[in-house]
């Protein structure tokens, strides 16, 4: 009995100093396995790509893309600073359809606010008209996604007339 006793022990030991020794990967690496970490994102972000499911041809040359940053210039010089000190401020540039039901691109005030680093999820915390709001980008390497399954963009019809759509897309901003 005491044999079966020590083999037993002798096993739980083994078995313990097995799974407490294991080298666990960092939880906070990308898919290329770049660390991720509060100081590795602080830097600005320019918006690179405003890719949607669904293409548009919003300057109506006859070429639709997926890329709205392609078919307009209402995007350009969208930035996103992220601070060491857990801020940020973003600017909002971007495209609305007018009450005449045409493209105009509009340029609302900064948005400022606080950014928590959860593994390789990036959530800016924001007010925007005293609605709390949340966002969250997919963080790998230099580069902030932001996705979005099904909300809506802009698009034209045949008849050239701006509409909103549904659709699914993602914003990609690029240090």
């Amino acid at each position: 009995m005491n044999t079966i006793k020590l083999i037993a022990t002798v096993l739980s030991v083994f078995t313990l100093t097995i799974f407490t020794s294991c080298n666990v990967e960092p939880i906070d690496s990308d898919l290329l396995g770049n660390i991720i970490n509060p100081a590795s994102i602080a830097g600005t972000y320019r918006m690179t790509a405003f890719n949607t499911g669904i293409p548009t041809d919003l300057n109506n040359n006859g070429t639709t893309s997926t890329n709205q940053m392609l078919e307009t210039s209402c995007f350009n010089n969208n930035f996103i600073t992220i601070n060491p000190n857990s801020t940020f401020t973003a600017t909002s540039k971007g495209v609305d359809v007018s009450a005449a039901a045409t493209l105009e691109c509009y340029t609302d005030p900064d948005i400022t606010g606080t950014w928590v680093l959860n593994g390789t999820v990036l959530t800016l915390e924001y007010v925007d008209a005293t609605v709390q709001t949340f966002e969250m980008f997919s963080v790998s390497g230099n580069t902030l996604t932001y996705s979005v399954p099904l909300g809506e963009i802009v698009n034209i019809t045949s008849t050239n007339t701006a509409i909103y759509i549904n659709s699914s897309y993602n914003i990609i901003y690029t240090r």
